[in-house]
């Protein structure tokens, strides 16, 4: 590893274990935005964006995902898997109105749903710490140790990508109503929706190494559930020390495994968030759920040869 790439790694722990400090510090776990770790992964961890954005639309569509999350809580009766057939389904309209691929925009409108969160803490968080993300790049693209990456807007809105839109929320809303229900919503965490809406993309370099991408995402989650259940359940240490290790042990699975899925962070860093007791079920639950996203990833892409061939 470089120096430059050293430096990167670096700035992306520093800032996932400022995050959770702050959260530690406030007494506050809405400060806790588990997708800020995959915009560290695309910001700060990669040489160039690996999303179709630029830093002011990166905020733009994170802070408005996480107005949206919040509000279908407040507002929205109704049980949780509606909840969050409704949250799924209106990050797809977002996603597709925004003329980006900033995926992780569905995590910030999803998580809030899930973890049923109702105060205004979590909007600025997520608000705040994409913002730091986005300066943070800015400064390192000044000093050249970033790649500057000219927006050119997504061609999101033409038919392909309509049904593809409407192919995940059918996908996404049977599983919903099978899991939810079951109380076992980390099947269908965020991140693991972010992952599908990625591996569903054409050309996604995921659907090639199906059970690689799945072993990483696997590894991520069972990673932050260990170091947080035997350091902090068990030997009472800081939430903020786990995060420091969870973060950097998570992207040097990246790198020994030549494949950055910025998802898989933000699987690590959400077991810090999750409920005390659902801690040990979390890797089983990911396992099982992320499988099941790309089981359908790759019939959706199979069908999408199949039509293309015909």
């Amino acid at each position: 590893m470089n120096r430059k790439n050293l430096v990167n790694y670096i700035l992306a722990v520093l800032v996932i274990t400022f995050m959770v400090f702050l959260s530690e510090l406030l007494g506050e776990k809405e400060i806790i935005f588990p997708e800020l770790a995959a915009l560290s992964v695309g910001s700060l961890v990669l040489a160039a964006l690996p999303w179709v954005v630029d830093g002011k639309r990166m905020i733009l569509y994170i802070s408005l995902s996480a107005v949206c999350g919040v509000l279908i809580v407040l507002f929205l009766p109704g049980p949780l898997y509606f909840q969050m057939i409704v949250a799924y389904a209106l990050s797809q309209v977002i996603f597709l109105l925004s003329r980006t691929t900033m995926a992780p925009m569905i995590s910030a409108i999803v998580l809030p749903v899930m973890l049923q969160t109702r105060g205004y803490v979590y909007i600025l968080a997520a608000i705040s710490l994409t913002s730091l993300i986005v300066f943070i790049r800015w400064i390192l693209v000044k000093k050249g140790l970033k790649l500057n990456v000219v927006y050119k807007p997504e061609d999101s809105l033409n038919k392909d990508n309509i049904v593809l839109a409407l192919e995940r929320i059918i996908v996404v809303s049977l599983l919903m109503l099978i899991f939810i229900p079951k109380d076992l919503k980390f099947m269908l965490a965020p991140p693991l929706l972010v992952a599908f809406t990625e591996f569903t993309r054409r050309g996604n370099k995921a659907l090639k190494a199906p059970v690689k991408a799945v072993l990483l995402i696997t590894l991520c989650a069972t990673t932050g559930m260990a170091f947080r259940f035997i350091l902090t359940v068990k030997a009472g240490l800081p939430l903020t020390l786990v995060a420091a290790l969870v973060a950097s042990v998570t992207f040097l699975i990246m790198r020994f495994m030549k494949m950055y899925l910025p998802p898989a962070a933000a699987m690590g860093v959400l077991a810090l968030l999750i409920p005390e007791e659902k801690l040990l079920v979390y890797p089983l639950q990911v396992v099982v759920g992320i499988t099941c996203l790309m089981l359908f990833a790759m019939l959706i892409d199979k069908f999408r040869y199949l039509f293309r061939k015909k």
